[in-house]
This record gives structure tokens, C-alpha cells and sequence, in this order.
């Protein structure tokens, strides 16, 4: 006997029901919480006017950003390996992206509260290059004279000093590095990371030299932890992180990079964080009170 759809989704209700307790329509609520699916929306907004190179819109880059957050959206945790001319402006254009979507959000109130953390071997790229620029002593000699990779550098010093300069109650932007990290930066550079954190319109921003003498690979890249406004005593933070290679060690061999996006608590999530939060911890200076959830 044919099976009706009307009939088949009947079917399937009851079955999700009696195995779950809840309708299809709210376990799928339970899969993918409303803050996601607003920073998803959100991502593929800014995404449609993201230029990966300077005065050109480069579809394959694009469409590639794209297709991986897609992917991403929907197992959590995805690894991409190529050479770093490749993987670059697809996986720090992502980064941006993630940005772009997290300062229209907070303005729009639907994040209220946002922690973000770079957690590098040295002070972020981003914060040691003037504003819109992307010198070559931010990056390897590798990366030099590749305007796509050049870009992602200059993009970002746009989207986080935004986000350093947000209201202060919603975010909190932490520049996390081990204590030989500052000495890899120049003195130009360590001058204009010293500039940014003394910047009172900065008032998000907070310096966080760790105790460590080194970082270990698998912890280099950012962790952003974001609430929603819609946000009860049940619900769990959402997580998007990377794991990832600053530009000053992008070089020419094959490399892997790793991205996270769910909630704190998902099993996916959990190992990640939890050992980039028990590196901090384990660092943070004694008269600094790091709260991570």
C-alpha cells in the first residue's frame, strides 16, 4: 500500500514522540537552538557582500566559505586540510564572517552576552597591524604577494577592533598568548599592541599574558562563546571555535584545520574547550579572575 506524505509524517510524529516525548518540531528546536539558527541566517547575509579579495567578488573562495559553514551547521565539527594558500581565506573567512554576523547580532539584541578569546602564541595578528593594513612582517615570507591571504589579515584588524570597541556588558574580548609570545612580535608591532590596549575606546578589550612558556599546536586559534537573548537557566551557551595557524607561521606544506559550532555541553564541543579552558586557567595571571562557563 502507497503511503500518503500527509500520512507518512503523521507516522513519523508519533514515532518521535512515543521515543522522545516530544513532537518532531520541537526536538528539532532541541537539535539546533534559536541562536544558531539567527547566527546562520545572519552569516549568510554577511556572507553575500564579503569580497575574499580585494576588488573582486572571487566566487570559488565564496562559494567554498560558504559550502563549509553549511557543513558545519549541521555535524559541529569539521577538519579541513589542504596547503595554506588554500585553506586560508576559506577558513579565516569564515573567521570574519563569524564576526561581521556576532557585531550585527549584538546590535540587534539577539546576543547578549559574547566572551571571545584568541588564544595564539603571539598577541593576535589582527591587534599588531594598523587598521585596514596588512604589512609583511604580520605574515610569513610565504604569504607575501598573495592578495587573498593578505586580506584576511586586513579584514580582521576592521572586525575586531569593533568588537574590542562594544558595549563592554555584552562582550569580552581576550588576547590570550604564552609569555614568550610578545618577544615573536617586533617592536613596531608590540608599539601598536601596546597602543590598541591603552585605547579607552577599547573598552572590551583585555591583554591576558599567560604564565606558559609555550602553546602547543593544537590549541592555537580563537573560541567565541555566545548567549542569546532568549537565553533560560536551562539553556546552553553556543560555541564557535577553530583551531587553526597564525599568519606568521602560514607556510607551503599541508596542514589541517579544525572548526566547532554547537552548544558548550555538546559532546562534539566538549573536549575542545575543555582543554583550551583548562590551558588558560592553568595560566592566567593570579590577580586576573578568568570566569569561563
Amino acid at each position: 500500500m502507497k503511503l500518503s506524505n500527509a500520512l507518512k509524517a503523521l507516522i513519523l510524529n508519533t514515532l518521535v514522540f512515543v521515543l522522545t516525548g516530544c513532537t518532531h518540531g520541537e526536538r528539532f528546536k532541541k537539535v539546533i537552538p534559536h541562536l544558531q539558527v539567527r547566527l546562520q541566517s545572519g552569516f549568510e547575509l554577511q556572507h553575500g557582500a564579503y569580497k575574499p579579495v580585494s576588488g573582486s567578488d572571487d566566487d570559488t573562495i565564496k562559494s567554498e566559505i560558504l559550502k563549509r559553514f553549511q557543513e558545519l551547521s549541521k555535524v559541529k565539527v569539521i577538519e579541513l586540510s589542504d596547503f595554506d594558500k588554500i585553506l586560508r581565506p576559506i577558513g579565516v573567512g569564515m573567521q570574519t564572517i563569524i564576526e561581521q554576523t556576532l557585531l550585527k547580532l549584538i546590535e540587534e539584541r539577539t546576543v547578549t552576552r559574547v566572551m571571545v578569546l584568541f588564544h595564539t602564541k603571539a598577541p593576535a595578528t589582527p591587534l599588531v597591524s594598523p587598521e585596514n593594513t596588512a604589512p609583511p612582517e604580520a605574515m610569513s615570507i610565504h604569504m607575501q604577494g598573495d592578495s587573498a591571504r593578505a586580506k584576511t589579515i586586513s579584514d580582521r584588524t576592521v572586525t575586531v577592533r569593533n568588537l574590542a570597541k562594544s558595549d563592554p556588558e555584552k562582550v569580552t574580548l581576550y588576547i590570550a598568548y604564552p609569555e614568550s609570545g610578545m618577544q615573536i612580535r617586533d617592536t613596531k608591532q608590540q608599539a601598536i599592541y601596546q597602543k590598541e590596549m591603552a585605547n579607552e575606546q577599547n573598552k572590551c578589550l583585555k591583554d591576558l599574558p599567560l604564565s606558559h612558556q609555550s602553546m602547543p599546536d593544537n590549541l592555537v586559534g580563537a573560541s567565541y562563546i555566545m548567549t542569546g537573548t532568549d537565553a533560560d537557566e536551562d539553556s546552553q551557551p553556543l560555541y564557535f571555535g577553530l583551531r587553526a595557524v597564525q599568519a606568521i607561521d602560514g607556510g607551503k606544506k599541508n596542514m589541517t584545520w579544525t572548526f566547532w559550532l554547537g552548544e558548550l555541553n555538546d559532546a562534539e564541543i566538549q573536549p575542545h574547550y575543555q582543554e583550551v579552558k583548562t590551558y588558560l586557567q592553568s595560566g592566567v595571571p593570579t590577580d586576573l579572575d578568568l570566569k569561563l562557563p
